[in-house]
């Protein structure tokens, strides 16, 4: 039952979530801003070459939404990991609440968090790791 109550909270801030991204999407279509006026740069990365755990990701999520899946994997591999599972979450537990619990949900368990940390950890070792043996930045 733990399980089922975690999984209900992620999906309430998911839904907050998306809710705020589409108004947010809306806001700068209808005022025609470049979204890259409200996302600065890397701090980190100006200053020191080496990449941030969130580098990346934006250029990650941008790809996805254009459908260069490989790009957007090689950019973040956690963005990509996120949106597949939020496709099956999002529509799973919105069918669970409106059939009053007769078609189950996906749930969210801590361990799928402590997953995308190592991912995200992971991939952020790499990048820098390729950039301090070899002075390449890859990505």
């Amino acid at each position: 039952m733990e399980d089922v109550s975690f999984s209900r909270s992620c999906y309430y801030i998911c839904m907050a979530l998306l809710g705020y991204s589409l108004a947010g999407y809306l806001v700068l279509r209808w005022l025609r801003l470049d979204p890259g006026l409200l996302l600065p740069p890397c701090r980190l990365y100006q200053q020191t070459g080496y990449y941030c755990v969130g580098c990346g990701g934006t250029r990650a999520l941008e790809a996805f939404f254009q459908g260069r899946l490989l790009c957007s994997f090689c950019y973040h591999p956690a963005v990509d990991l996120v949106m597949g599972f939020l496709a099956v979450f999002v529509p799973t537990n919105t069918l669970s609440i409106l059939t009053r619990g007769r078609v189950r949900g996906v749930l969210v368990r801590p361990l799928h968090f402590y997953i995308l940390i190592a991912v995200v950890v992971v991939q952020w070792l790499v990048k820098n790791g390729v950039y301090y043996f070899t002075n390449i930045h890859i990505i």
